[in-house]
């Protein structure tokens, strides 16, 4: 009996499959979660591509997963993952089956921030003072014994997602209750809050050591959701009082800290005036725009990389850090509703646009942050910078050239300043996108 080889990629979206389908045609099986499918737009992957099982319990998702390779004559000889909550299942599913990929402690010291930061701190690399938090109070008390601006996180969220910044005790008190009010646990993480220039970057690490594949700078939007990222802008090094070989160093510590030992990993990290504070590490590559960025940047498909060190632990690569001035703006609907239509006609038109990807279609159901952090990414567009020109202004020129028509649930306009009028539906003009201020955030 002839056996198929697959490369197994768990617990990834609708729109990540069918990217990455065209990209490994054949080659990779789909564990993904049924209510991901059911709610997908893409068309679903053949029968055999795809296991369709309820995610939050292994010992469930192994077996079916056995059940199918035995049915269709397949074996996996790698495992693949994009997505911050599917890593635990990831390594669960490579224990299962005798393959390469991150130990469930260190999946597990990466996704919870107050591990991540005792880890840190333990073995002198700069992070935050943070805490892990199980009442207001106790964010009001931290706050006061730091007597500085604080951040109130989730303990094992991602990106951005429900981060928020607090300048008093009692926003400090309405934080914690926010976060809890969308999450069963009552543990928060709080920490003090950095000063300085925001950056992310991926990078390659195995027994020689870490070096970076990319450095991106976050350009943060002018909106009241605090840590939202509204583009990422390619740069050769950080600017600041750190060097590439300290960095390096500093890469390689802080991974081994956590427990990572070979795989692409992303990193966020604030250039402070004596160095860099670091903030999240995670063993899988950067999201959002990101992969797109990369390719048209620096002509690397980071997506297909990543699946191919999965599947062979003993590939050799070397970053070439060759670069394009390039920068990805991310698309935001500005309000909840239905998404009617994106016209770029306007967009098109101006020289710097490299490419526009649009990622929902007619229908799309759009709910905003607090709630929602995925339905309001709308998309994204790369576009090479002006030179005489700052970045954040031309990203809130070209989202001006946008016209997104997003029609409310309840059949009413809101304009504005807010006041609410009859209509179905309303566009994200230049006017609309000053006054909102509602644009990007992962």
């Amino acid at each position: 009996m002839h056996l198929h080889h697959k490369i197994a990629v768990v617990g990834t979206t609708s729109d990540y499959i069918d990217l990455l389908r065209k990209k490994a045609p054949g080659k990779l099986l789909f564990i993904t979660g049924a209510s991901i499918r059911k709610k997908a737009r893409e068309k679903a992957p053949d029968p055999e591509e795809e296991v369709l099982c309820d995610l939050s319990c292994p010992e469930v998702v192994i077996e079916q997963l056995k059940a199918h390779l035995k049915s269709h004559n397949l074996v996996i000889n790698g495992i693949s993952c994009f997505d911050c909550e599917s890593m635990a299942l990831a390594a669960h599913l490579a224990s299962a089956l005798n393959l390469s990929y991150h130990s469930l402690n260190t999946i597990k010291a990466c996704r919870d921030k107050s591990v991540t930061r005792d880890l840190w701190t333990q073995n002198d690399v700069e992070t935050p003072q943070a805490q892990c938090i199980a009442s207001a109070p106790a964010a009001m008390a931290f706050f006061t014994q730091m007597g500085m601006p604080c951040v109130l996180k989730p303990v094992d969220g991602s990106g951005s997602e429900r981060v928020y910044r607090c300048d008093t005790a009692l926003a400090c008190e309405t934080a914690y209750h926010t976060i809890r009010s969308l999450q069963e646990q009552v543990d928060v993480i709080i920490e003090t809050f950095v000063e300085g220039n925001e950056y992310s970057c991926d990078f390659f690490i195995d027994h020689q050591g870490a070096r970076p594949i990319r450095f991106t700078r976050k350009i943060h939007a002018p909106i009241t959701v605090f840590g939202t990222i509204m583009a990422y802008e390619l740069v050769d090094f950080p600017r600041g009082n750190i060097s590439p070989k300290n960095f390096d160093r500093l890469l390689m510590k802080a991974a081994r800290a956590l427990g990572i030992k070979r795989g692409i990993c992303m990193l966020d990290f604030i250039v402070t005036e004596t160095g860099a504070s670091l903030l999240e590490m995670t063993p899988r590559p950067g999201g959002d725009c990101l992969p797109w960025l990369i390719e048209k940047g620096m002509d690397l498909d980071i997506l297909s990389l990543n699946i191919t060190l999965g599947a062979q632990p003993d590939f050799q690569f070397q970053p070439s850090r060759r670069f394009s001035s390039l920068v990805g703006l991310r698309i935001h609907g500005h309000r909840a509703g239905t998404l009617k239509d994106i016209d770029t006609s306007r967009l098109m038109r101006d020289s710097r646009v490299r490419e526009v990807y649009i990622k929902h279609k007619s229908g799309h159901v759009i709910q905003l942050p607090p709630e929602d952090y995925d339905s309001w990414n709308l998309g994204h567009i790369l576009f090479k910078p002006s030179t005489f020109i700052s970045c954040e202004q031309q990203c809130i020129h070209l989202l001006s050239l946008l016209d997104i028509d997003i029609s409310h649930e309840n059949h009413h306009r809101i304009s504005a300043t807010g006041s609410r009028t009859k209509g179905t539906n309303d566009h994200a003009n230049a006017k609309d996108v000053r006054a909102c201020k509602c644009h990007a955030k992962v």
